[in-house]
């Protein structure tokens, strides 16, 4: 009898220790690159906004094929036959920063669009995390230095929701891929795996990143519906042609991006501007916040991008925000300076674009012509009524409201962008 109650409470000792080991692996990849191993079970969500727009076709079907680890920080590579893939075939890349803390950054790198009317876009996803001010653990004032990272490289030329192909040839270089969906969503696969449980997020974009959000809020809220989501668009809220709807409305058609919208949003598309996805996804979750930060006369949204006067795109941001933050003063707040300044969260955008500069499509005309006159922002440099983006941002995030202002400098005169 004493043996056979020993061998009982061996065996519930060994269940018992099984269990446990169970949950710890969300620092690891698979053996066979299968992601199922770790915490996430995205399946048994609820339904989400992110089902409800058709954003979800990839959720659990993607996995890495090759991981490699350095310190703190890793990379996945994906295979192109599960849906990731760069506009011109190169492979995609997600890396991650786990420093353990409970907190965690997911940033969505800037770097324009391609479609058959103007392209400008990086092609390859580069391998690590870019030191730019946000990513960068050694900057004091950075308000997430010690946050776990997730950084999602910007490839596919259609603001990380795409999910089309084009055979046209633009710039002799054959086939575009606009997987933006598929390259969102394995970034997220990882994102749920490596961090199952995270108490606070902060999703953040630049420029093209900026756009992004406007789809990739839901989705990152379809693996994560009960967390605390923050996010920051950097330049980038979905603003367009003020008044000329056709503009965008071509690359949103071949980016296949239009299926995305709700068919219940009547102001999704305003004027020629998409920010009223942002309004939409605000009202559906009461639990959001979102800050954002402009220039009145944004070199590179208006004389790159936009190819319109500095004053008509300072009309559709003043326009399209105001209805913003009208109808949601407590969750939307703007940090607006005069100028032309172009981002405030990179501080340098070099090491976004990596080492191989031919992964890069320019317009006629060149780098040299791009950027002239541009100026890139930092997160001490940019500075508004005596407060530093640094210091609104960590506002933001604490949800300080006496501190987290909503900031809109004087408009100057505009300056001659064309």
């Amino acid at each position: 009898m004493h043996g056979l109650i020993a061998r009982c409470w061996m065996f519930w000792l060994v269940f018992i220790l099984i269990l446990a080991n169970c949950g710890g692996n969300s620092d690891k990849l698979a053996a066979d690159g299968d992601l199922s191993g770790g915490d996430q079970d995205v399946e048994t969500i609820s339904a989400s906004l992110a089902e409800k727009l058709g954003l979800t076709q990839y959720v659990g079907k993607i996995d890495p094929i090759e991981y490699s680890h350095d310190g703190q920080e890793a990379t996945y590579r994906f295979d192109s036959a599960q849906g990731p893939i760069c506009m011109r075939g190169a492979e995609y890349k997600v890396s991650v920063r786990d420093t353990g803390s409970p907190d965690l950054v997911v940033f969505l790198q800037g770097g324009g669009a391609c479609w058959s009317e103007f392209c400008l876009a990086i092609t390859a996803a580069p391998e690590g995390i870019p030191l730019v001010d946000l990513l960068n653990e050694d900057l004091s004032s950075n308000p997430v230095a010690d946050w776990s990272i997730v950084y999602l490289p910007y490839c596919d030329g259609s603001f990380f929701v795409g999910e089309a192909q084009h055979d046209d040839n633009i710039n002799d270089l054959g086939t575009r891929y606009h997987k933006g969906l598929a390259n969102l969503t394995a970034a997220l696969e990882v994102t749920k795996f490596r961090f199952p449980n995270p108490q606070r997020i902060l999703l953040a974009g630049s420029s093209g990143g900026g756009y992004g959000l406007l789809l990739a809020g839901p989705l990152l809220r379809h693996y994560y519906p009960d967390v605390e989501l923050i996010m920051m668009a950097d330049s980038g809220i979905g603003l367009a042609r003020d008044g000329e709807p056709d503009y965008l409305q071509t690359a949103l058609n071949e980016f296949n991006v239009q299926n995305f919208f709700p068919e219940d949003c009547e102001d999704c598309q305003d004027n020629g501007h998409i920010t009223g996805l942002l309004s939409y996804f605000l009202d559906y979750d009461p639990d959001v916040r979102v800050g954002m930060y402009s220039s009145w006369y944004d070199s590179i949204l208006a004389k790159v991008f936009l190819h319109i006067p500095g004053e008509q795109f300072a009309k559709g941001l003043q326009e399209q925000t105001d209805r913003i933050h009208a109808a949601f003063p407590d969750r939307f707040r703007r940090f607006i300076t005069d100028g032309i300044q172009h981002t405030s969260l990179l501080g340098t955008p070099n090491s976004i674009i990596g080492s191989d500069l031919t992964a890069i499509e320019l317009p006629e005309g060149g780098l040299e012509d791009l950027m002239s006159g541009v100026k890139i922002g930092g997160m001490d440099e940019t500075i508004l009524d005596g407060q530093s983006m640094s210091e609104w941002l960590t506002a933001l995030i604490d949800n300080d409201t006496a501190q987290w202002k909503d900031l809109l400098e004087e408009k100057g005169s505009p300056p001659e962008l064309e």
